[in-house]
């Protein structure tokens, strides 16, 4: 194809801050994923299930698998026979399959449906 309308524009390239980890290689963007990281992964932090022997290393994740393998919490779409476990899927299900919601890349040409 023919770039020359492209030509005269940049494309900009986000630059996230980076927080590394003292004790390993990891890298977050966000100082709560360094802290969530060196919880879980190096200081012990981890949090019990309290009916079966699941162990997580962040209160989130706990709250999921309790919600959804021990409470069967279902997000029902209400359009089709769709069902999630979690509310955000079933946003981006609702977006992509009945809204007609495109996610194009910021760094090429691609564009995906959820």
């Amino acid at each position: 194809g023919d770039d020359s309308a492209n030509s005269g524009k940049k494309k900009k390239i986000k630059k996230f801050r980076q927080y590394p980890c003292d004790q390993c290689d990891y890298i977050a963007t966000q100082s709560g994923n360094l802290k969530r990281h060196k919880d879980g992964k190096h200081d012990g932090v981890i949090y019990h299930c309290h009916v079966c022997d699941y162990i997580a290393t962040h209160p989130g994740s706990l709250k999921y698998h309790v919600e959804s393998k021990h409470e069967g919490l279902r997000y029902p779409c209400d359009q089709c026979d769709y069902m999630s476990t979690r509310s955000h899927d079933l946003r981006r299900h609702k977006e992509s399959r009945h809204e007609g919601v495109k996610y194009p890349c910021d760094q090429c040409e691609y564009i995906a449906t959820h």
